[in-house]
């Protein structure tokens, strides 16, 4: 007969039977539905987020519920939607609750069943406005400041950034930023006009014999803002210059985009999305080409997280 176990150990060791940390996410899902998950856990930041997210759940359990131990974590199963609209209940952001939700579902391999309310994009609050005014730009940790506004990169992505990560191509400067969020590697073109100063600090790196391209990221400083900015940055690029938007877009495989949605017969129907107009909430229309190329450089798959989120001053 199978033995109680303490709830947190059952979740820990669940979590730990979806690891595929340096395997192809991308072929996983070839052979599932579009929409659908592999259920399996790709990148080390991610992996981390859900633990924290799934223990907090253990912590729940034990706490509100009483329950410590278990046979399996199904049988801990019905409570998740109870849960999570506690989390709501209380004041929870729809996005935090919506995370906290896939980290369930990953957790049970499947779909947490439970309707969540519309998120509005007015209500998104990190890092809508610089935080970083007390670091200088020309200061101590302007390499730190370059090599973000260069590249776009995520905090866990320019961290660990090596002097052999740059690499020219076809008359452009590249980053290549390996296992990043989802435990995807991506080529990520670096803004022209900090071109010389990134080669300048790679350089000065590789004559000091360092391994890292940079060797303090300050804790308290914004990185996702500067990533913003990048973002921004880059859109202005090119819409002033066609000739850099052709080669981004040359240079990326063709946008293929995809939009669910409900017939009158309350069937799901998936479509090719064949508009090359997007316009969002506040009517403000984008050329979806141009989305994409910002997309594709902060490695997002969808063409409105990159509007949402960093186009809109």
């Amino acid at each position: 007969m199978q033995k109680n176990t303490n709830i947190h150990l059952l979740i820990k060791d669940n979590l730990v039977s979806k690891i595929a940390f340096g395997k192809s996410k991308h072929e996983a899902k070839k052979d599932l539905d579009f929409g659908q998950s592999s259920y399996k856990i790709y990148g080390e930041e991610t992996y981390k987020t859900y633990k924290k997210e799934c223990l907090k759940y253990a912590d729940w359990l034990e706490n509100e519920k009483g329950i410590k131990k278990a046979k399996s974590i199904d049988d801990v199963k019905q409570y998740t939607q109870e849960y999570l609209q506690e989390r709501l209940d209380k004041g929870c952001s729809v996005w935090t609750v919506k995370m906290e939700k896939s980290a369930l579902g990953m957790l049970y391999g499947e779909p947490i069943k439970m309707d969540m309310p519309k998120r509005d994009i007015h209500n998104i609050e990190r890092s809508r406005h610089d935080r970083n005014v007390h670091f200088a730009r020309d200061g101590k940790y302007k390499d730190v400041y370059i090599i973000a506004l260069a590249t776009g990169g995520r905090r866990a992505d320019i961290e660990k950034l090596k002097v052999d990560d740059f690499k020219m191509q076809d008359g452009k400067l590249y980053v290549n930023f390996t296992q990043s969020k989802g435990g995807r590697d991506r080529l990520t073109y670096v803004r022209q006009e900090y071109m010389q100063d990134v080669l300048k600090i790679v350089q000065r790196a590789k004559e000091s014999g360092q391994d890292k391209v940079l060797e303090d990221v300050p804790s308290n400083m914004d990185i996702h803002a500067l990533r913003k900015e990048y973002a921004y940055s880059l859109y202005q690029d090119i819409q002033r210059d066609d000739e850099l938007r052709t080669f981004l877009l040359n240079h990326e495989p063709p946008r293929k985009e995809y939009r669910t949605s409900v017939n009158k017969d309350g069937m799901k129907v998936t479509k090719e999305v064949q508009r090359d107009i997007y316009k969002d909430r506040d009517n403000n229309v984008f050329k979806r080409d141009d989305i994409y190329i910002i997309s594709r450089m902060l490695g997002h798959n969808r063409i409105d997280t990159a509007i949402c989120h960093y186009l809109k001053k």
